[in-house]
């Protein structure tokens, strides 16, 4: 048990020892810091998209709302809300009785015009006989022709009335007039309907029109043509369009500037939906870096500069920022060597070093 106590004694004192001769040394020969291990490229020059990015909302470029065109009792309705319906589909009837009844009646007026001009001008042709033997004065005969004139005038009224009694009654059949869906239905049987009231509203998706939101602020950079990226949650893939309209005054409440893209449906998209899109305004040539590159320092965002195994902290000013990449608009020149990789690790006139040395 002594010797083991010895042991241990002498071992403590020999660390003691070693120690003492550390301290002797006075810091003198102290290691300089050890160069922080980075990678580096080369800030290069490359053109670079300003896009303006919004979510827009989609609506159907053909989207009739059908009211009624004569009055009388619905009879029948073939369709309800949701239904596919193609054009000239009948949709609704009201009741035709008293359509026909007045359809009969200018019918009866116009063939007893045509039957009293038949003979009115078999009599103008007599009297033109008798005028030339003197058989007539020339009063009687401009009577009788007058006559004539009068009942072709009538005969012609007669006839736009039978056309507008013809047209009455179709309008008791109302048809859809485009290929769609039947959003919206606001009558049903036996309801007494008259000319203006909401009868459908029929939605075309085939072709949607996406209105896009953007501050007034951007209002300048926009223009009829300019091309648009179209994409929506519900389908995948993105759908290219152009700028078709652009609305003269800002909304009410969010006061923005409002363009309008038309666009046939790529599949799935729907009337009332949102979709993303992107604009681009401008392309310019500026110094792009990786977006590891950039850190954030109490002077702003940074670039360090590597000059000789040497970091150099360099505040630059951002623009576009991607996702792997970042455009410096001013503070750094292209061809410049920057740290990437362990530039979150520095700071200025830090010692680097390469994976390569």
């Amino acid at each position: 048990m002594a010797r083991k106590l010895t042991l241990s004694v002498l071992l403590g004192l020999a660390v003691v020892a070693v120690g003492c001769d550390n301290n002797d040394n006075g810091g003198e020969d102290e290691a300089p810091p050890e160069a922080v291990l980075i990678t580096k490229e080369e800030a290069t020059l490359r053109t670079v998209e300003v896009a303006e990015r919004t979510l827009g909302r989609l609506t159907s470029k053909t989207a009739p709302s059908l009211t009624a065109e004569v009055s009388g009792q619905i009879t029948a309705i073939h369709v309800e809300e949701g239904d596919s319906v193609s054009r000239g589909d009948l949709l609704l009837e009201i009741d035709p009785e008293p359509y026909e009844l007045a359809l009969a009646q200018a019918r009866t007026d116009m063939r007893r015009l045509e039957v009293s001009l038949r003979t009115q001008r078999r009599e103008l042709e007599r009297s033109t006989e008798l005028l030339e033997d003197g058989y007539v004065t020339q009063s009687e005969y401009e009577a009788t022709e007058g006559e004539v004139e009068s009942l072709e005038e009538d005969l012609e009224g007669a006839r736009a009335r039978v056309r507008n009694a013809e047209r009455d009654l179709r309008k008791t059949r109302v048809e859809t007039p485009v290929d769609g869906a039947i959003d919206e239905r606001a009558v049903s049987e036996g309801d007494y309907t008259s000319p203006g009231e909401p009868m459908f509203t029929v939605v075309s998706q085939d072709l949607l029109r996406v209105r896009l939101p953007f501050p007034e602020t951007v209002a300048q950079h926009l223009e009829v043509g300019q091309p648009v990226t179209l994409s929506a949650p519900v389908a995948g893939g993105t759908v290219e369009a152009t700028i078709s309209e652009l609305r003269p005054g800002l909304a009410d409440q969010s006061l923005t500037f409002e363009a309008i893209a038309n666009v046939e449906n790529p599949g799935g998209w729907r009337q009332g939906g949102s979709v993303s899109a992107s604009v681009l305004i401008e392309e310019r040539e500026s110094v792009v870096v990786p977006a590891e590159a950039l850190v954030q320092r109490p002077a702003g965002e940074v670039v360090f500069v590597i000059d000789n195994d040497t970091a150099h902290q360099r505040e630059v000013e951002v623009g576009q920022r991607g996702a792997n990449s970042i455009e410096i608009r001013s503070g750094l020149d292209a061809g410049e060597s920057i740290a990437v990789d362990g530039a979150g690790f520095l700071s200025d006139q830090a010692a680097v070093r390469t994976g390569e040395e």
